[in-house]
Formats: C-alpha cells, sequence, structure tokens
C-alpha cells in the first residue's frame, strides 16, 4: 500500500456569511437627539443657473427691498424700485420685487449682506475676473453671531430666499481660546487655527479624516492661504463626533464643539453645502451689526496674485 492511500481529502468549510458582510457606518450625530437648526434636512438640488453680471444689479436691488427702508418700513427705496424696473422684461410686464417685511431675529444682517455682494461684485463682474457670470446661490457666514447662534446663510440672489433660515456652523478654536463661543480673532497664518474672513470659492471633493470634505480657495489678502492652511469645509467621520453631537452641545450650552478653523456644519447639512459650494460657489465669511467695523479693507486679488494652487498633506480638520 503506497503512501497516497492514506491521504484523506478534508471538505472545505465556507466561511459563515456573516463575515462577508461590509460594516457600513450611518450618518448621525453621535446620539438619538440630533441637533437641528431650521428643517431636519436640506434638499440636496442640482446646480442652480448661473447669474450674469449684467442681472446681478438688478438681483442685488431685489434682495434690497426685502429689508424695510429707514423712513418707510413698507415702502421699497426708490433707487431698488428704479433698478428693478429697468430689468422689467421687453414686453412691457412689470417683474414686482418681494414686499418689504419686518426682519425676523435670525434674517441676515443687512450691513454684512451689502458687503457680501459687494465682494461678490468685485471678485467675479469687475474686469480684472472678466467672467461675466457667477453663482446665484451663494453662501455668508456671519461670524459676529455666537457659535450657538445659526449663523450660516445659503442665499438665493435672485428670489431671497435664505435670508432667514440660516443654520448652526463652527469656528475655529483659534478664534476663539476662552471658549466663550463668540469669535473674536481672526487669521490667515498656517497653524493659528482661526477661523478667516472674506470671500472664498468652493472647490474640488476630496475624501479625509473627516470623510468628504471640500476644499476652499481665499479671494482676499486676509484668507488667501485657505488651500495651504487646509481649511476646508467638511462635517465629520462618525468615530469623531465631537462637534455636533447632542449631548456635547448640550454641556456647552448650545454651543458646537470647535473646529480648527474650518468651516464645519452637521452631517444632515454637509452634502446640501457642498452642492452650492462646490466647483466654483462663492461664500462670505464676515462681520455683520456692530462688529462690522472690524472686517478687513476691501482689496481686490488677481487670479495670479493668488499665486499656485498648492496641495499639502492635512487632516481638513
Amino acid at each position: 500500500m503506497t503512501l497516497a492511500a492514506f491521504i484523506v481529502v478534508m471538505p472545505v468549510m465556507a466561511s459563515p456569511a456573516i463575515a462577508q458582510t461590509d460594516i457600513v457606518f450611518a450618518p448621525g450625530t453621535g446620539s438619538g437627539e440630533p441637533v437641528m437648526s431650521g428643517p431636519v434636512s436640506r434638499p440636496v438640488v442640482a446646480p442652480k443657473p448661473l447669474l450674469s453680471c449684467t442681472d446681478f444689479t438688478s438681483a442685488r436691488a431685489r434682495l434690497d427691498s426685502a429689508y424695510p427702508s429707514e423712513n418707510s418700513p413698507n415702502v421699497i427705496p426708490s433707487a431698488a424700485s428704479e433698478a428693478v424696473l429697468a430689468a422689467a422684461p421687453a414686453d412691457g410686464s412689470v417683474v414686482n420685487p418681494p414686499p418689504a417685511t419686518p426682519p425676523s431675529a435670525s434674517r441676515l444682517d443687512k450691513v454684512l449682506l451689502d458687503t457680501a455682494l459687494d465682494s461678490y461684485d468685485r471678485h467675479i463682474c469687475t474686469k480684472s475676473q472678466g467672467r461675466g457670470f457667477g453663482p446665484s446661490e451663494i453662501v455668508i457666514v456671519d461670524f459676529a453671531k455666537p457659535s450657538s447662534q445659526p449663523r450660516l446663510y445659503a442665499v438665493d440672489l435672485v428670489s431671497g430666499q435664505g435670508l432667514d433660515t440660516p443654520v448652526l456652523v463652527a469656528h475655529g478654536v483659534g478664534s476663539d481660546p476662552d471658549d466663550d463661543g463668540i469669535a473674536q480673532r481672526f487669521s490667515n497664518v498656517y497653524n493659528s487655527l482661526a477661523s478667516s474672513l472674506g470671500a472664498a470659492r468652493g472647490g474640488e471633493l476630496y475624501t479625509g479624516m473627516n470623510g468628504l470634505s471640500l476644499r476652499l480657495d481665499g479671494l482676499d489678502p486676509s484668507n488667501s492661504s485657505m488651500r495651504v492652511r487646509d481649511i476646508v469645509a467638511h462635517s465629520y467621520q462618525p468615530e469623531r463626533r465631537r462637534y455636533f453631537n447632542a449631548s456635547l452641545v448640550q454641556v456647552r450650552g448650545g454651543k458646537p464643539g470647535m473646529s480648527e478653523g474650518c468651516i464645519v456644519v452637521a452631517p444632515h447639512l454637509r452634502e446640501w453645502l457642498f452642492s452650492i459650494l462646490r466647483d466654483g460657489g462663492f461664500m462670505f465669511a464676515g462681520l455683520g451689526g456692530d462688529r462690522a467695523k472690524e472686517m478687513p479693507k476691501p482689496v481686490v486679488v488677481s487670479e495670479a496674485a493668488i499665486g499656485e494652487v498648492v496641495f499639502v498633506p492635512g487632516t481638513g480638520d
């Protein structure tokens, strides 16, 4: 009898089905009580039509009409009316602006709106930029408000939608060293961990330590180093629930956790924000109300002055 006669072929045992199952992390806030601001979620819509710089003037007048004038709270300012009438269709019909209503407590500060629109005009509609058109929906952040209050606005320049429906957003720990919820310091310096003020253009999506994130390019001297500093827009990975965890926010008196300078929103708002900003969207971070005087002096920075786009390793945090 040969040795081969004693060889026993053992059956191959199949691996348990559970071993073939992928682990899936579902979006969430880290607790059963998600922190909400405004709607439970914002719809992610297809990119909106671009707004020509020719139409920007009339669009701005329509936004102005949403704010009562000092003398006549229910009357549209004459300058705004004239601009709207000048943009009336050729068939003679009149495009009526939305009626002015008393501003709600959450309405975007008019001083900051004007500052943001001035910046939009400089960076998108001036001859130095020369593109002649821009996004019809923009993002404005009012860092004069405490972090416990909704302060990120997505404003439709044509309809005015979004003026009264801000959402929560975190600011950088370097801007709030005493952690009182008020951003006092702003910086364009690498490793300052501070938020920065000014206009920014949304870039490309990438995946980092905080999951899907969006690069930002600063357009002003006050924030021109955003990409080099790795200041991006993001939410967070399920295992890093330090921003909008409901228990954390409750303990902190309604304040979300602080970032390292990035624009951070709750998970259910991430795709909504990205759909507005990605691939050329416009964002302006500024200060409204009494703190408007702290804003840096506006300067037009040409594309060449922004410098070469440089990718550096980082966490996107």
